[in-house]
Order: structure tokens, then C-alpha cells, then sequence
């Protein structure tokens, strides 16, 4: 500022020329080259590259171009002021116009900072990365700062991806052994069965034989009766001991099948509950295989008008407000960019760790629909949102997990009950009046 601002004076000429100077922010092309990749990486999506692609009419020699080559071709690119790299900067503008609003009024380095430092505690990454490195004011100290701040969050990025996919192939294994063990299991019961069946037959074939020795005896009056009555005592003596003996083996397998029984019947649910949670984190997986590397689903082109239907756009919130309440912190700008991504408004709240419950209720009051992860939320925060969800009639989803797979899993209900909505009505619907 001038010594005339300073000193309060009305200088037209300094205001207007302070004011044109950040009026846009400036073209990657006058940017750090060192900065590039990082930028690219992290502020547009793989879709996004290949929809200027597209528009753009660029071909190329290999046709299976991998999707490190082509991010590679576009961080080139944007070192160049001719037409992909003019398009490039154009896409960042019109998708971080309002985060640019935010960030140019900044008048000095360390409001910018602030600002930064502001969006990264709310988990508001690609965005205000674009802004601060694109802005007139900002500090070389403050670019390698935040550049090595980015870094770090995307090395968290895929340790946490790593660790869903470990655990998916742990449950994998569990479900294997649950199926080794009901065959074992079904293969004890069917000896025990034929063990049971012999003691039967040997029983019946003890019954006989004792209602043969009676018939034989009342058939020979004249003999040796004493003798051949202290034979029948000993006879029958005998077969009433091997009796109460297969009598109490019976028992003893008969309560030996009903324990097996149940451990057969706990096996099913168990296995079933193992098969439902597999399929459950296979299509969360196939989900984040087929955004990766970004993790963001294709953009939406609805500018809020007609909904063109689920088969047009599969994955259209329809400018709806999610709330996002709980989850990992460092996944929170991953889940923005998925509700943004699919034409969508994003909000969040911890959960109380940090944040009021007041704002909870002023955020919920906001929202269109809520999401929680059922493993990463407090109690209270899980009542409070059934309440006002309930009196409101807000639409409510709680995920498997706090993962970003299980996360996007569950929107794509919501996307897929507001397509279906403005199909059918012709107009996207102020409010989803659905209890979940």
C-alpha cells in the first residue's frame, strides 16, 4: 500500500491497481515448474484430464496410454501458454471459482497463510492448493511449505487405501476358514450319525436275542431248569448292562449331534454375515478401482436444470447438501471431492471432538441428506442426528466404515434415489423426505 493509503487518503489510482491485480489468478504457465505435478495431481481428476482430451481433440500414438503417461503429457502441457495449457487453466477457474473468491481478498502473505492453514484443518485440500500457488501475494517460503504439506497428505492417502485392501483380503481368508471348518464340522456329524446307527442295530439285534433266549426257555420245561434259569439271569443280566451302556452312548451322541447342531447354525449365520461383508467391501473396491488414481467419480454437467435421468447420469446429487458427520480427517477433502465431483455441495462436522454440537444443529438444518460412518462416530452425535433427521424429515445413511470406498458406496444410493426422483417429477426436489 502507498504512504497515501496509509495515511487514509482516497487514492482511486493505488486502490484500482491493487484491486486489477488480483482480479484472476495467475496462469499455470507463470508458475514454478517444480510445483506442476503436484498441482495437477492433486487439483484435477483423471476424468477431468481426458475430458480435454476429448474437447481438445489430442491423440495419441499409443492408444493403452497409461494413466501416469497421460498425467505426465498434461503437467508438461501446462508449462506452455498455447491451447491445452489455456484449457487447463480455464477448467481450474470455472471449478475453484469460489475457493479463488475466498482466497483473493487476502492482502498480505500471512492472511494467505491463514486462510491456507484454515482450509487444511477442515480437510479442504485441492482447492485452496490451486489458489495459494496461483496467488499474486504468495511467498516463495509459503509455496515450498505447502507443497511439502501436499506431499505428505498424499502419502496418507495411500497408506490408508492400503490398509482397506489388506483388510478386504483378511476377510477373505476368515471366510476360507470358516469353510474348511463347517466341511470338518459335516464330516464329524456324518461319522457320528453312522456310530449312532451300529449302536441301534446292535441294540435291536440285543432285544431279539433276549426275546429268543425267553422263547427257548418256556419251550424246554424238562430240562436243567436251575441251570438253565442261572444261564438266562446271567444272559439277561448281561444284555441289561449292554443296554444301559448303548443307552447312555446314545445320549451322550445325541447331546454330542445337538452341540454340533448348533455350532452349525452359528457357522451359517457366520458365514453368511462374512459373505454379505465381502460382498459388501468388493464393490467398495471396485468403486475406488474404478476412480483411482483420484478417488472421485465422473463429473456431473447438470447445471441444475432438468434431471436428464440415472442412465444420462448415474452418479447426479442434483446440487444436494451432504453432511458428512465423523469419518478420518485426513479423507475429508478426498470425500468433498467426491460430492463435488458428482454435482453436489459438501459439509462436514467431527462429530464433537472438536466442533460444537451447535454447529452440528446449524449444519443439519442446512443438509439434504446425512452420512455417517458406523465406526468413526460418537454416540451422541449418532442420537442427535436420528432426532433432528427424524422431527425434520431429512434423509439420514450411515456407511459400513470411514473409508472412502464405503463412503462412496453409500452415496451412490443417494445419487441413484435422485436421479430416479427428478426422472419421475421433472424437477430436482427441495428436500429428500426419506427417514433412513
Amino acid at each position: 500500500m502507498c504512504a497515501s493509503c496509509e495515511k487514509g487518503l482516497r487514492n482511486t489510482s493505488c486502490k484500482g491497481k491493487f484491486a486489477r491485480s488480483r482480479t484472476k489468478p495467475k496462469p499455470l504457465w507463470e508458475l514454478n515448474a517444480s510445483w506442476m505435478c503436484s498441482l495437477i495431481g492433486t487439483c484435477l481428476t483423471l476424468d477431468e484430464l481426458k475430458k480435454i482430451q476429448r474437447r481438445n481433440k489430442v491423440t495419441f500414438s499409443n492408444p493403452d496410454m497409461t494413466a501416469y503417461e497421460l498425467h505426465a503429457y498434461f503437467v508438461k502441457a501446462a508449462s506452455k501458454s498455447d491451447r491445452i495449457g489455456r484449457a487447463l487453466q480455464a477448467m481450474l477457474e470455472r471449478k475453484y471459482r469460489l475457493t479463488w473468491k475466498q482466497f483473493a481478498v487476502a492482502e498480505t502473505a500471512e492472511e494467505l497463510d491463514a486462510k491456507w492453514r484454515e482450509a487444511l484443518s477442515k480437510g479442504d485440500i485441492a482447492g485452496p492448493y490451486w489458489a495459494v500457488l496461483a496467488h499474486p501475494l504468495v511467498s516463495l517460503d509459503l509455496e515450498n511449505r505447502i507443497f511439502g504439506e501436499v506431499h505428505m497428505l498424499s502419502h496418507l492417502v495411500g497408506a490408508t487405501n492400503r490398509s482397506d485392501l489388506k483388510m478386504l483380503r483378511k476377510k477373505g481368508e476368515e471366510v476360507d476358514k470358516m469353510r474348511e471348518e463347517l466341511e470338518r464340522t459335516r464330516c464329524d456329524v456324518w461319522s457320528r450319525d453312522r456310530i449312532v446307527a451300529g449302536l441301534r442295530t446292535e441294540l435291536d439285534h440285543e432285544r431279539r436275542s433276549r426275546r429268543n433266549a425267553t422263547f427257548n426257555f418256556a419251550q424246554n420245561p424238562l430240562g436243567d431248569k436251575t441251570a438253565h434259569a442261572t444261564n438266562m439271569e446271567a444272559t439277561l443280566e448281561g444284555f441289561r448292562q449292554a443296554l444301559d451302556e448303548a443307552d447312555k452312548i446314545t445320549r451322550g451322541m445325541q447331546d454330542s449331534l445337538a452341540r454340533k447342531g448348533k455350532r452349525i447354525e452359528f457357522l451359517e449365520a457366520e458365514r453368511a454375515r462374512l459373505q454379505e461383508e465381502l460382498t459388501v467391501l468388493e464393490a467398495e473396491t471396485r468403486i475406488l478401482e474404478n476412480t483411482a488414481p483420484s478417488f472421485v467419480g465422473q463429473m456431473c454437467d447438470n447445471d441444475g436444470g432438468l434431471c436428464p435421468g440415472e442412465e444420462a447420469c448415474p452418479h447426479d446429487l442434483c446440487r444436494k447438501r451432504v453432511l458428512y458427520v465423523g469419518g478420518r480427517a485426513t479423507l475429508v477433502s478426498r470425500y468433498r471431492d467426491v460430492v463435488e465431483g458428482w454435482n453436489g455441495e459438501f459439509l462436514h462436522h467431527d462429530g464433537g471432538q472438536e466442533q460444537s454440537f451447535e454447529r452440528l444443529g446449524g449444519l443439519l438444518e442446512q443438509a439434504d441428506v446425512v452420512v455417517f460412518p458406523a465406526d468413526c462416530v460418537s454416540h451422541t452425535a449418532v442420537a442427535h442426528i436420528k432426532n433432528r433427521c427424524t422431527e425434520n424429515g431429512k434423509r439420514m445413511m450411515a456407511v459400513r466404515s470411514s473409508g472412502l470406498g464405503a463412503f462412496m458406496h453409500g452415496l451412490q444410493s443417494v445419487a441413484a434415489h435422485q436421479s430416479l426422483s427428478g426422472s419421475k417429477q421433472g424437477a430436482h426436489p427441495r428436500q429428500l423426505n426419506v427417514v433412513g
